[in-house]
């Protein structure tokens, strides 16, 4: 069957299937004809009159490919579905779904399913996909996925449907079309279509949920669930244990929380088959709580990374837990009855509602524990995460701009960070950047890619003696391996956040990232195949620290107690990142940074001790004496902390620091800019989110003009509705390190 190029085709090549399918209707209709061969028969057929490309005879490329077709997965000797059949998207962003198929054998009556259509709910509601199909061919219903789902009332998120023979008058088949076709999503005709739907009438809240009628977005429902749940584990935790802490509370709950949302993340991918959120709820009585700790450990040795990572009070069998408060949290959550599908919820998405997430904290009395907004957050009046196409557009035009015409092993030696990074948004822009870009390279360069194999990446015996490819063959497409992927994470990316749950909530999000297009087949060779854990160790890439305030802040100028000493964690980019950094200098003597920003030689070794400020020498001199040899992030992108709350000690050392930049006006997104410049190598790239004060503010004019010594590329002014409360106008500038000559443009709206 060809593509069609017009509605007249496509509605003749629509016919042509009717009449096949009349031909044979009680055969069709009958037990034993299943959905695969519908789907073969009929099915993709139809998406193909509708101008898909189904069978990616246009793109081999894996990561941008317009349609992703599901088959079922043989898991213990039955056949797995949990992921949507079709998912439909429209270039250039594959990241995000337009719209689903969920697709049945024709003997099923798909109008009855209440099954069929909360599936179909879900996986348009996770992605925020307004409209799904639920399809068997004999029958098709267009599915309303803007209100939470909700099993009970699944049967009434039905918007309209058809039977097969409707499809022959030329406007009820133009109905579809001018919704589902190709044509159609690129035209913007469906965008159209949903924008002039009635609006949905808010309902009210109910604690049990049973209501049909929620019109909270993805975003809103799942953060609300989220720290109801918190609440929830902290009172059941502080009840049991008393002698918890807020701090203490806020850590256990955070894992507690990532290992049930990460555990259904790979129950919904089928990439994890043998323990699931549901099992949790069907262990016996008093063996709930102790079931989740054993399937954690199991789940560590598979997994590794931080979720899963045994935690000193967590897995120690100290903690006293009512089971029946775990197993009610548990059941909202098992994929039976839950809202939610996190197979087709983007990464991105999961990110936002996660950064907003960390702006609360547990707070506790002697007997009692709430979150709170954390003090920074409510005196700021709220989280402000990044949108995410802000995120794809600075990386593209940092990451993206350096990676351009590399090819894999030229990509494999530059580094990429983000030094506030929060939940890891713009780590998962460069992170998604890198894999299409991989992608591209090798469905352009077939015979490369499959020469090309991964020296191994452990010291395991078994392992020392194999060579890992590249890319992988599935259904006729070269596809990143799942090694390949890790390779790219640890060789590439980087980040540092002051909050020790946002690190932990980082390296989550790049785990699911990683694990996100694996199959149970993929991962299931790679754990036999090399018997070591599929998630690699990120604790040398994403890091807890103070990327403002380094280790000679603690000798000699400034005293503090061990508990300040651990808020603040001062931290030296060199030590932390020596991959990075190191070799930092040539020649014999180092040079070192002293708190006003002069180098200062300190000796041919390491000492930490204060530095003699009285043997200052000027920037200038100290870099002729020892330069700096491939040191620095090639690129660094963000949307560093505004108007930051800063203590005195901390104020007066960062004044000292940033001197160049600071004249009456202190704000810490200054400071952070100073400070990216600084950590990026010759020739790099900076992409920050700011408020565009920088431009205009004569208290801004130190660091504005350090910014064009280092060359502005762009600066895009965003107004102030990119966040969810109105702000202060915004700025993104895009800068070239080390003074290259680009010649600024000045750009007004980014869409």
């Amino acid at each position: 069957m060809n593509i069609p190029g017009n509605f007249q085709e496509s509605h003749a090549q629509v016919c042509a299937l009717i009449a096949d399918f009349r031909a044979r209707e009680p055969f069709y209709l009958s037990s034993e004809y299943q959905e695969a061969e519908a789907r073969q028969d009929f099915i993709d057929k139809f998406w193909i009159a509708l101008g898909w490309d189904v069978r990616h005879d246009r793109e081999k490329n894996p990561y941008e490919q317009e349609v992703k077709v599901e088959r079922g997965v043989q898991v213990g000797g039955g056949l797995a579905q949990k992921r949507a059949d079709y998912a439909f998207f429209r270039g250039p962003d594959y990241r995000t779904a337009r719209f689903y198929c969920e697709a049945k054998k024709p003997s099923v009556k798909i109008r009855e399913d209440r099954d069929a259509h909360f599936q179909t709910h879900r996986y348009g509601y996770g992605s925020k996909s307004k409209l799904s199909v639920l399809f068997d061919f004999q029958e098709l219903v267009i599915v309303d996925c803007r209100r939470k789902p909700n099993i009970d009332f699944a049967l009434t998120s039905a918007h309209r449907s058809y039977c097969y023979g409707d499809f022959e008058d030329e406007a009820k088949f133009g109905e579809i079309y001018w919704l589902f076709s190709r044509e159609a999503v690129v035209t913007g005709k469906l965008d159209a279509y949903v924008a002039a739907m009635p609006k949905l009438k808010k309902s009210g809240k109910q604690k049990d949920g049973k209501r049909g009628g929620d019109s909270q977005t993805i975003d809103d429902a799942f953060l609300d669930d989220l720290e109801r749940y918190r609440g929830d584990l902290a009172r059941m935790l502080k009840n049991r244990n008393a002698e918890l802490d807020g701090d203490a509370l806020t850590e256990l709950v955070q894992r507690i929380l990532d290992r049930l949302v990460f555990l259904r993340f790979l129950e919904d991918k089928l990439i994890e088959t043998e323990h699931s959120v549901h099992q949790f709820t069907k262990a016996a009585t008093g063996q709930v709580w102790p079931s989740f700790l054993a399937a954690s450990r199991k789940l560590d040795v598979r997994y590794n990374g931080v979720v899963f990572k045994s935690h000193p009070r967590l897995d120690d069998g100290s903690l006293a837990v009512d089971d029946a408060d775990f197993v009610a949290i548990c059941k909202e959550l098992e994929h039976e009855r839950s809202p939610y599908d996190f197979n087709t919820i983007p990464i991105h998405i999961l990110g936002s509602i996660y950064e907003r997430f960390l702006g609360t904290v547990i707070t506790t009395t002697d007997k009692r524990a709430k979150p709170e907004l954390k003090p920074e957050v409510r005196k700021a009046g709220g989280v402000y995460y990044t949108p995410e196409y802000i995120v794809r557009y600075i990386c593209e035009q940092t990451v993206g701009k350096l990676i351009e015409g590399k090819t894999p092993a030229q990509v494999e030696k530059m580094r990429f960070a983000d030094i506030a990074c929060g939940s890891g948004s713009f780590l998962l822009g460069i992170f998604d950047l890198l894999l299409r870009h991989h992608g591209r390279w090798y469905a352009a360069n077939p015979d490369a890619a499959r020469k090309e194999n991964l020296a191994p990446s452990t010291k395991n015996k078994k392992r020392r003696k194999e060579f890992i490819p590249a890319v992988a063959e599935r259904e006729g497409l070269l596809c990143l391996t799942l090694e390949k992927k890790r390779q790219i994470l640890l060789n590439n990316i980087f980040g540092v956040d002051l909050d020790p749950q946002a690190v932990e909530v980082a390296q989550l999000s790049l785990y699911l990232k990683l694990l996100e297009d694996e199959t149970t087949a993929s991962t299931r060779d790679d754990y036999l195949a090399f018997h070591e854990a599929l998630l690699p160790p990120l604790g040398g890439n994403i890091k807890r620290g103070n990327s403002l305030v380094g280790t000679d802040m603690l000798y000699g100028q400034f005293e503090f107690s061990s508990e300040e000493e651990r808020k603040l964690c001062p931290m030296d980019f060199e030590s932390a990142f020596p991959q990075v950094f190191a070799p930092k200098w040539s020649g014999a003597d180092r040079v070192k940074d002293d708190a006003d920003g002069f180098h200062v030689d300190v000796g041919p070794e390491p000492q930490r001790e204060a530095v003699d400020y009285s043997e200052r020498k000027p920037v200038k001199e100290a870099k002729a004496k020892a330069q700096p040899v491939n040191g620095g992030f090639d690129a660094i992108v963000g949307n560093p902390p505004w108007g930051a709350d800063l203590k005195s000690e901390a104020l007066r050392y960062l004044s000292r620091k940033f001197a160049r930049v600071v004249q009456r006006m202190v704000d810490s997104y200054i400071y952070f800019t100073d400070q990216v410049l600084r950590l990026v190598r010759p020739g790099g790239i900076i992409g920050y989110v700011i408020p565009s004060t920088v431009v205009n503010q004569v208290d801004t004019q130190p660091i504005r003009k350090v910014l064009l010594d280092h060359g502005v590329r762009c600066v895009v002014n965003l107004g102030k509705d990119i966040f969810t409360t109105k702000v202060l106008n915004t700025t993104t500038l895009v800068v070239a390190g080390g003074g290259a000559d680009i010649d600024q443009i000045v750009v007004e709206v980014v869409s």
